[in-house]
């Protein structure tokens, strides 16, 4: 959410309801037992520390010497199971949790997970929390939240087959050897709520957690955000040593990821966040929100997009950016990503001052060796809050200006400009070596901060994905909009009217327009929508594209 406004959307519960059985207990384990995804499949040939053509090393989390399986509960006649455990250490004091090594979910069907109380551990000896048995989906029935981790450090949550240190299942791999076109649906945990209540996020994490990891987990059709990480109102709950990686985000309502507080200080911060080889796909609102970000913060290597495609009728104005950075203190980076699909902006960045942060001379945010593609408006904003840190610009590249931001707000005027600095901004920038294939200047208006240098319009070519969605969209990912029969963000809440050949989404499946039409719900108007087949989204670059390097590395580092 934009920092102008901070509207409480999001209120997801972070208490426990109902639902956990006090008396039910769990099956503690010895090495070897009751290991997720023993079995010998296709991948499972490589064996410890091996590694075959184009499929990771198995063995990643070590050795699982001690297991826990909680309780598979029983369901109220009539409803869907949930696991619900505010304080796991009262629940099971008969478990030891400082050496715990796997805590099994059991696989299932349920309508929420709410685990609290995780226990602190050590980055050498980690919990790690995993399906066992087959897949565990989560949401899609109006609960209270979805899935809700609560408290602790050095815990890993993951969805990973991995037969050595037992983890995931072998018939629900997700993409994590490869396999990533058409992988919807096939992950180990998989939380989709199919837009089941307003304002639900997928998965949510708070409580005072830190240093906690994410691995291999798709979200999918959250009307909110797919994943949320802030502990409101604590100033003290720094999260630290976060690592999100190999995530499939896609078709939300609103952001993508969403990571720190909006609201009034005193909020916590983040130091030493890493998000890298994701996909957040086809985002209502932001594709990437990171706020309160202290030092040694880095993003990398992510395809961000298209973020955006609810623009016309989001859940407040202005909520249609691609990235919102919030750099409070410390260095962070912004590199190697792929940004496609923006309402306003790709980039804007908020300089946060907390008095009592620790800020030095030498702190710099830099975004550099991005590619930037498909705008409404234009580029960049850096809001003018002085906080001391040099602002770097490097070798981006940016393309794609399709300005019709007027459809929705209609004072707005034609840009000038990609990289708008706010007025008198007394932070140093220094903007060096991008490229511009548009209509507007890299930058026209400087002040006595901004050193720009060798930033000229130049055609940039498009990236080239391996298989992603319908080849217009691709070209244009401005021409995929959120389906609503009126722009409610408009003053005058004007119908909105689809050309032939546009594609909308709704309900998280693709149509294309096969007439011009107004007002026609997809699935109820074959007669002027076609759907479409779910896209691939195998967004890593084909061999032949330029920009090489960017986006999602495979094999993994």
């Amino acid at each position: 959410m934009r920092q102008s406004a901070r509207l409480g959307a999001l209120l997801v519960a972070m208490a426990a309801c109902g639902g956990d059985d006090a008396t039910s207990t769990g099956g503690a384990s010895s090495p070897g037992a009751g290991g997720a995804g023993a079995g010998t499949g296709a991948g499972a040939a490589t064996g410890a520390g091996g590694e075959a053509p184009g499929v990771p090393a198995y063995g990643r989390f070590g050795q699982a010497g001690t297991t826990f399986t909680l309780p598979a509960p029983t369901p109220n006649e009539g409803e869907r199971p949930e696991i619900a455990y505010p304080e796991l250490a009262k629940a099971f004091p008969e478990v030891d949790w400082s050496a715990l090594d796997r805590l099994y979910i059991p696989a299932g069907d349920y309508r929420s997970i709410l685990l609290g109380g995780l226990p602190e551990r050590s980055a050498e000896r980690p919990l790690v929390i995993t399906n066992l048995g087959g897949q565990v989906k989560v949401g899609g029935d109006a609960a209270n939240y979805v899935f809700v981790l609560k408290g602790g450090k050095g815990w890993i949550l993951t969805g990973r087959h991995d037969p050595v240190s037992k983890t995931g299942h072998e018939g629900f791999r997700g993409h994590a050897e490869g396999g990533f076109a058409h992988s919807q649906g096939t992950y180990g945990i998989f939380i989709d709520d199919g837009f089941s209540k307003e304002g639900l996020s997928g998965l949510a994490i708070g409580g005072g957690a830190s240093d906690f990891e994410l691995d291999t987990l798709e979200v999918a059709r959250v009307e909110f955000a797919g994943v949320i990480a802030k502990t409101d109102d604590d100033g003290q709950a720094t999260m630290r040593n976060v690592k999100i990686h190999d995530l499939y985000v896609h078709d939300v309502g609103s952001e993508g990821i969403y990571f720190g507080s909006t609201q009034a200080q005193p909020q916590h911060a983040f130091e030493r966040l890493e998000v890298y080889d994701n996909r957040f796909l086809r985002t209502g609102t932001e594709a990437l929100q990171v706020g309160q970000l202290g030092s040694d913060c880095e993003i990398h290597h992510n395809v961000l997009g298209p973020g955006a495609v609810r623009w016309r009728s989001a859940f407040d104005h202005y909520q249609d950016g691609n990235v919102q950075f919030g750099q409070r203190y410390g260095s962070s980076s912004f590199h190697h990503n792929i940004v496609i699909g923006t309402g306003d902006l790709f980039v804007e960045l908020f300089p946060t001052r907390v008095d009592q942060d620790p800020r030095s001379p030498g702190d710099t945010i830099s975004f550099t060796d991005n590619y930037f593609a498909d705008t409404s408006l234009t580029g960049v904003y850096t809001h003018a809050v002085d906080t001391g840190a040099t602002i770097r610009f490097e070798r981006n590249v940016f393309l794609g200006f399709h300005f019709n931001y007027d459809e929705v707000y209609p004072d707005t005027e034609v840009p000038v400009q990609v990289f708008g600095v706010g007025s008198n901004a007394p932070n140093p920038h220094l903007l060096t070596d991008n490229r511009v294939d548009g209509p507007y200047p890299f930058i026209k208006w400087l002040f006595d901060s901004v050193t720009a240098e060798d930033n000229p319009t130049v055609a940039v070519p498009r990236v080239r994905f391996r298989d992603f969605m319908a080849g217009a969209i691709d070209e244009n990912t401005r021409r995929l909009e959120w389906w609503t029969d009126r722009a409610t963000l408009s003053p005058d809440e004007r119908a909105v009217v689809y050309p032939k050949g546009f594609h909308v989404l709704h309900q998280g499946a693709l149509y294309e327009a096969i007439d011009e039409n107004q007002g026609k719900q997809p699935d109820q108007h074959p007669d002027v929508w076609r759907a479409l087949p779910p896209p691939a989204d195998d967004v890593r670059l084909s061999a032949d594209s330029p920009h090489q390097g960017l986006g999602l590395r495979w094999p993994p580092p």
